[in-house]
């Protein structure tokens, strides 16, 4: 019998899960010493475009980044692929990945998956665009990173942020990946 460590949550625990995201995420405020270490921790350029995500994104991806802080990880790299991995959620051109699309995305998954994927459109004009940049948003984030000037190690693990690692991790930037997924996966 698996542990309950090893267990995967269920449609409901991982509904329920998000939901209590969705709640937290009301109010996603960044205190002046987070928007220090920011600037700190990115630099002018790759930090301009930390500030034009959507504010409930910028909380989530600093929460990710603080996880991985509190855990003793300064490797500055995955710290950059933290605070940038769904950057190219809402900044980009056509329709942005909105909360009510996230909702919709939430439900969708939970009670019939792989209705995203159909409903998804690459045309930006398109009322489904949205479930497109959900999909394909890794790409675009690792896009935006790499001409703001992020290093090749951070543009990577913030293209594979949501890629499954089939094994224990082989290399550095696995081992990174695993850390980001983790710190992802609870924030």
């Amino acid at each position: 019998m698996a542990s309950p460590a090893t267990l995967s949550p269920t449609p409901w625990q991982r509904l329920r899960y998000r939901a209590g995201q969705l709640l937290m995420s009301l109010r996603p405020e960044i205190e002046a010493e987070e928007r220090n270490w920011v600037e700190a921790a990115l630099g002018p350029e790759a930090a301009a475009l930390f500030w034009r995500m959507a504010p409930r994104d910028r909380r989530h991806s600093l929460n990710v980044a603080q996880a991985l802080r509190r855990q003793g990880h300064r490797h500055p790299d995955l710290l950059a692929a933290a605070l940038l991995h769904d950057v190219g959620k809402t900044v980009q051109d056509g329709r942005p990945l909105r909360l009510r699309h996230r909702v919709v995305i939430v439900l969708l998954n939970a009670l019939r998956p792989g209705l995203v994927s159909r409903l998804a459109s690459p045309d930006p004009q398109s009322w489904r665009h949205p479930y497109y940049v959900h999909l394909h948003h890794p790409e675009q984030s690792a896009a935006l990173a790499q001409a703001a000037g992020c290093s090749p190690l951070a543009v990577e693990l913030i293209r594979r942020h949501q890629e499954k690692l089939a094994a224990e991790p082989r290399s550095e930037a696995d081992r990174l990946l695993a850390l980001l997924q983790a710190a992802d996966d609870v924030n």
